[in-house]
């Protein structure tokens, strides 16, 4: 068998696991982190129907996962300024909301 034979089945089986594997990496690419919170990661569910994650809830579509990630970050940094514990305003928390939308 001739060495490029070889190396285009290697490169098929390589793809065709790729396309099964399970989505490890987190999907959320806003790396913003006002009060030193973080963007909620969005992640593979194991759920054919449902293949994103956002703590635990589901969505058919990466979008709307990103959505709930970026919602989550912006409740949690209201929180920080709603408690007191912010250096920061709610106005600063919807800035990063936008910045974070339009990430997605």
């Amino acid at each position: 068998m001739k060495c490029s034979t070889v190396f285009a089945m290697v490169a098929t089986v390589a793809l065709a696991q790729a396309a099964v594997l399970p989505r490890q990496a987190n999907s959320q690419t806003f790396t913003g982190a006002l009060g030193g919170v973080s963007a909620t990661p969005v992640l593979d569910s194991g759920n054919a129907d449902r293949p994103f994650a956002v703590k635990g809830d589901t969505f058919v579509n990466v979008a709307a996962a990103l959505q709930r990630s970026c919602d989550q970050q912006n409740n949690a940094c209201m929180n920080l300024v709603n408690g007191g514990q912010a250096d920061f305003e709610g106005a600063d928390c919807q800035d990063q909301k936008q910045q974070c939308d339009a990430a997605a």
